[in-house]
């Protein structure tokens, strides 16, 4: 049998459904895992670690960091790694981690659930069984594996905070699909091309800002005097931003003159970023903005953090590197 480590970071999947809710001491979550589902048993040879203990919106890059190392300490001592972990930030961990151990040759899964493994309805039982078989199979990705779809893991979004089926991967087909048989399709994976090395470093100095129509550009004069290095515009449609008055187009030129990188996203979850379709996109592009393509929103500000984090050579080195895939997090023609 192969053997799994199945790593704690706390979530709704290990609390105590009463009010105020309360979360379990990582021991208890064991004991919670071990008697609910016992079946884990007769699919891998299980191991337990507690990293942590806490609600995913508290997740920072040192707890990313902590995440990484630990993997990479442990890579040969087993055949794969499930993470639980809190939906709310949940894709970005998975990206980070992605980005972070780079030609990972081994699977790591990140699940959770949207009640607590110890209530009736609880999903936590289905996610953690089919996270566990599927670490079995020879994935060498960052995925997330929610319901019945197993998804890479920056490609991901989370659809909702209600629905069983909470993830989505809406611009690459997922990696994995299970029924009565678990369904693989091997050409999406991704395949190493070296040793699997560590690369931690992350910055903290990105922002993102989403656009709307009316959105005055002199309040955002501040970034001029701040530290941060990168800005992710969260547009319209296929990245299109306000040109007319009041227009962005200035403190766009005025970002990119003082060397910050003004990265453009979608709203629109299907779908690309094109500068060069219309006339908005053409007229930022021509002041320095970079459109995202098909990265996600939360996809790009991991990458942005990776790469000014580990690139000593400043943003004209991110700037280069941004549009070029790290783990599959964009598509390339």
């Amino acid at each position: 049998m192969k053997k799994i480590l199945i790593i704690h970071t706390g979530g709704t999947f290990g609390m105590v459904p009463q009010k105020p809710s309360r979360t379990l001491a990582p021991g208890q979550v064991q004991e919670q895992i071990t008697r609910n589902v016992p079946e884990l048993e007769q699919i891998a040879n299980i191991d337990f670690h507690a990293a942590f203990n806490m609600d995913s919106a508290d997740m920072e890059p040192v707890h990313w960091q902590t995440l990484a190392r630990l993997i990479f300490e442990k890579l040969p001592e087993y055949d794969g790694f499930v993470i639980i972990h809190g939906t709310d930030s949940m894709i970005y961990t998975a990206a980070a981690l992605s980005f972070m151990l780079k030609n990972l040759h081994k699977p790591v899964i990140l699940t959770g659930s949207q009640r607590p493994i110890s209530e009736i309805r609880s999903d936590a039982r289905m996610n953690l069984i089919n996270a566990v078989e599927l670490a079995t199979y020879d994935i060498p990705e960052v995925c997330i594996c929610f319901g019945v779809e197993l998804f890479r893991g920056n490609r991901a979004i989370k659809e909702s905070s209600t629905d069983y089926g909470a993830f989505l991967s809406p611009n690459f087909l997922p990696l994995a699909e299970v029924g009565l048989e678990i369904y693989i399709d091997e050409h999406l994976l991704l395949k190493p091309s070296g040793a699997v090395e560590l690369r931690p470093e992350m910055s903290r100095d990105v922002l993102a800002i989403p656009f709307f129509p009316g959105q005055r550009p002199e309040y955002l004069d501040w970034l001029l005097e701040s530290p941060v290095k990168a800005i992710v515009i969260e547009a319209l449609g296929l990245g299109n931003v306000a040109v007319r008055d009041p227009s962005l187009v200035n403190m766009i030129e005025k970002l990119t003159a003082a060397d910050n990188l003004v990265v453009i996203t979608s709203q629109s979850r299907h779908g690309w970023v094109d500068l060069s379709r219309y006339e908005n996109g053409k007229r930022i592009a021509a002041v320095g903005a970079i459109g995202a393509y098909d990265m996600t929103i939360e996809a790009t500000i991991v990458k942005l953090m990776h790469l000014l984090g580990t690139n000593q050579d400043g943003v004209s080195a991110v700037r280069e590197q941004l549009l070029t895939p790290i783990a599959g997090e964009i598509t390339v023609f």
